[in-house]
């Protein structure tokens, strides 16, 4: 029997970090992601030609999959690691290729559990925003509550998003425990963070883009204060801005990753990006 299903990847756009202690975060589905297909095989269940290389991957599959039986061909246009969602994408797809294989109905409450149980793997104790997003499309305010997550919809005008890669993964639970062995230093940064988020959602919704770049960078430099940004993802932000950005930050849970920068002149962020040897592309939410 063969099940495939795809799931995209996201871009947070305000209030990582911050989100796992209660507070606030936008994110928004892309349109790149990744596709799960599984197929019957002869032996233990493993991905049937090399994806990439962690440890986890094995542990992620048997968290959904029989440890008997199964290939899985993973086939991603996401870049990996790089705070964009790419477990998060893994995760769904399989959630949904497993249930339908299982011949099980593809419901909310069932993607979401063996999703969640996929990004355990990966990032330890994972706020749910990423797969959340992954799972409905769109953009979502989220906010975890007592372990208990509350997202709605907020919609979205088209935004000029560009993003640069720093050619370094980051390591999502790494800098999730630093800012937790941090706490109590940097708990007001991180609430910043979440007031930030709903200070800047009208001019989100209306897309004022002056507003919105003047937001990302602020969030940005919070994000430096509690400790996560590095001076490559401090260069990138420079160099955006530099080239007619309204504004950039890092995305995701940085020590490496991607960059986003709000620009009407992508081409030109593009350009000084990639003078620099990053790589530089423009990303859309999904229609």
């Amino acid at each position: 029997m063969t099940a495939s299903a795809f799931a995209p990847g996201k871009l947070i756009l305000m209030g990582e970090h911050a989100v796992v202690y209660g507070h606030p975060a936008l994110a928004m589905a892309v349109d790149r992601g990744l596709t799960v297909t599984l197929t019957d095989r002869v032996g233990p269940t493993a991905v049937d030609a090399e994806w990439f290389d962690d440890d986890r991957l094995t542990q992620a599959l048997h968290a959904v999959l029989p440890v008997e039986g199964i290939g899985v061909n993973i086939t991603s246009t996401l870049p990996i690691g790089r705070g964009m969602g790419s477990s998060a994408a893994l995760a769904v797809a399989l959630a949904r290729a497993s249930l339908t294989r299982d011949g099980l109905p593809l419901t909310h409450e069932a993607i979401d559990q063996r999703a969640f149980s996929v990004e355990r793997v990966f990032h330890g104790n994972p706020s749910g925003i990423d797969h959340t997003v992954s799972m409905h499309g769109g953009a979502l305010l989220y906010r975890k509550n007592n372990g208990t997550p509350t997202f709605h919809e907020v919609p979205l005008p088209p935004l000029p998003i560009v993003v640069i890669d720093s050619g370094r993964s980051g390591d999502t639970a790494e800098m999730v425990g630093q800012v937790r062995d941090r706490l109590p230093e940097v708990e007001p940064y991180l609430k910043q963070m979440g007031q930030l988020v709903l200070d800047t959602l009208p001019a989100l919704e209306s897309g004022n883009l002056p507003a919105i770049g003047q937001a990302w960078h602020e969030n940005h430099w919070l994000l430096r204060a509690a400790g996560v940004s590095n001076r490559t993802l401090d260069d990138i932000v420079k160099t955006a801005e530099e080239a007619g950005a309204y504004g950039a930050k890092l995305a995701g849970a940085g020590g490496g990753g991607v960059v986003i920068a709000l620009s009407e002149k992508p081409k030109s962020v593009i350009e000084a990006a990639q003078a620099k040897k990053w790589d530089a592309f423009e990303i859309f939410s999904p229609a």
